[in-house]
């Protein structure tokens, strides 16, 4: 119990330590389309009982006519009688009589409702809050989860702290704590599910189970692993229809795990089906079939509709590249090379993971916009997010494998600069809003309408560039936010300018809380790597 008890408080830490640390840099706004019609979905919940677009709530009715929001509207209304040949009416040019649902997946919306009530409760603004606090947990649990898969599998606090911080602060997820986008969600299912996987497959050799259960405890905690990761992985599709991409590949990984077992394996194949059910009777009910999330053809993944740029640009654009907004992932084949023996499944699942959503979104084609497999507004390739955990795990394989101390030598250097280097890059986009950039290439630079064509293939206008030149312009601070007000770039509303850099405690409060929220992160770290380390040897 001794030797459990210490396991619990060093995750325990662990969490505090990475939810700290996303707080630390956490903006207040949200993002746009995905994101406000998320905040939308989220307040109709909380308000209306209903998974609708309901236009009773505040968010709707209390907007302009001039409001981005009702250009959302449009597109939602829009969309959904094209899906279902409904008729429906409109209060005004822009607003639905009745609810509609929306084209956006309903796990997200459904987590941010406690924090709805919590922003009334505490009477702040709620898009602010649920800005502040979703995706920053969400983040701060993936750091944790990979923190555990590495404790797990390569028995070290410090790889475990490592890959944590490569993941929340060197990688591009970086500043998606600030907003409502899906993919960080879809990210942790994925993640999780792989990591209970092998935590059934590993139950017999735990030391968690060594120490503290009974062989028939150890059978039931099999069983709870494999439906936990079921779930997860079932959730994912309900985070992001993407992730049916990815369905055959959680099969192939659970038999790789489960081939010994086959009720282990039973259990987890009857628990994603009946995931999968649940989310087809969804959609049957929202769009009258089983297999239409929402989203129409156009995102259709046999949709003949596609181009092919995005292939390049997913990999290679200075705008877009996973190259440029995380240098880490070179480091993959290698991390694959040292760990495959070993991780054979989380090595599948990654190059699963990987080439689908390089095939599927850099040929993504929606509506004619050339810049549909790029994310849109976003900072870097967004859809490549849920790939980042697995490809960070793999990374704890170069840590530990190596044996040469020559080439373990060289490993860490490598590591240690590619994740210098995601970090520099990254923080770019915490500090600086990505509509702003927009704002800034469009208006400063001049770009105009090629804004989005420019900033993703010439070096010079990439957001990496251009967020450095806005922090060392100071230009946030003189943004003319009124000159904006019911226009079509009334987004910049959303945003934190005038303060100067895009750090909601920062800016509210001073820069005593950031140094003190600082001291301790560095607090709990100090405890994760120094606290009772007499388990480790029982993974080495």
């Amino acid at each position: 119990m001794m030797l459990y008890g210490t396991y619990r408080g060093v995750i325990f830490f662990a969490f505090v330590f990475f939810l700290v640390l996303n707080f630390i840099r956490s903006g207040g706004h949200t993002d746009m389309w995905d994101g406000m019609v998320t905040f939308l979905l989220t307040e109709s919940m909380a308000l209306k009982h209903t998974a609708q677009l309901h236009p009773e709530i505040p968010g709707i009715s209390n907007a302009s006519t001039t409001n981005r929001v009702n250009a959302m509207l449009i597109h939602e209304v829009g969309n959904y009688k094209a899906l279902t040949g409904k008729y429906f009416e409109w209060l005004s040019q822009s607003r639905p009589v009745e609810p509609v649902y929306a084209s956006r997946s309903l796990l997200l919306p459904a987590i941010g409702v406690p924090f709805y009530f919590a922003a009334v409760f505490l009477s702040v603004d709620a898009i602010s809050f649920l800005t502040l606090s979703v995706n920053s947990i969400i983040i701060a649990l993936t750091s944790l989860v990979i923190f555990a898969f590495a404790l797990d599998a390569y028995g070290s606090r410090r790889i475990g702290l490592i890959l944590g911080l490569i993941f929340a602060g060197c990688s591009f997820v970086l500043p998606y704590n600030n907003s409502l986008f899906p993919q960080p969600l879809q990210g942790l299912c994925i993640i999780s599910g792989i990591f209970f996987l092998h935590k059934a497959r590993h139950i017999n050799f735990s030391y968690i189970c060594q120490f503290t259960l009974k062989r028939k405890a150890s059978r039931i905690a099999g069983y709870q692993y494999t439906v936990l990761s079921g779930t997860l992985f079932g959730l994912s599709v309900i985070a992001s229809p993407i992730s049916g991409l990815f369905i055959p590949a959680y099969i192939i990984c659970s038999i790789i795990y489960l081939r010994k077992n086959k009720k282990l394996l039973l259990s987890f194949v009857v628990t994603l089906v009946v995931l999968l059910i649940i989310t087809a009777l969804l959609n049957y009910i929202r769009f009258g079939s089983f297999s239409e999330f929402g989203y129409g053809a156009q995102y259709g993944a046999f949709s003949l509709n596609r181009e092919w740029q995005g292939l390049i640009g997913l990999l290679l654009s200075p705008g877009k590249g996973v190259i440029f907004y995380f240098p880490a992932i070179v480091l993959l084949p290698l991390a694959i090379k040292y760990s495959f023996r070993l991780q054979t499944s989380l090595c599948f699942l990654a190059v699963y993971v990987f080439v689908a959503l390089w095939i599927y979104s850099g040929t993504l084609l929606v509506g004619g916009e050339s810049r549909s497999w790029s994310g849109a507004i976003a900072w870097g390739p967004r859809y490549l997010i849920p790939l980042l955990p697995l490809v960070v795990v793999l990374l704890g394989g170069l840590l530990k494998y190596p044996r040469s101390l020559k080439t373990k030598r060289l490993i860490n250097i490598s590591v240690a600069i590619s994740a210098v280097a995601g970090f520099i890059i990254n923080v770019g986009g915490i500090l600086v809003w990505s509509e702003y950039g927009l704002i800034y290439a469009w208006e400063r630079e001049g770009l105009g309408g090629l804004a989005w064509e420019l900033m993703t293939w010439e070096p010079k206008y990439s957001p990496i560039n251009v967020h450095m030149k806005m922090l060392y312009d100071n230009y946030v601070s003189t943004i003319p936010l009124e000159d904006y007000r019911d226009t079509g770039w009334d987004f910049a509303l959303y945003g934190l300018a005038p303060c100067q850099y895009d750090l909601f405690i920062y800016c509210k409060f001073g820069v005593v809380p950031f140094l003190l929220l600082s001291c301790l992160a560095g607090l709990f770290a100090f405890l994760i790597l120094v606290r009772n380390k007499r388990e480790e040897h029982i993974y080495s």
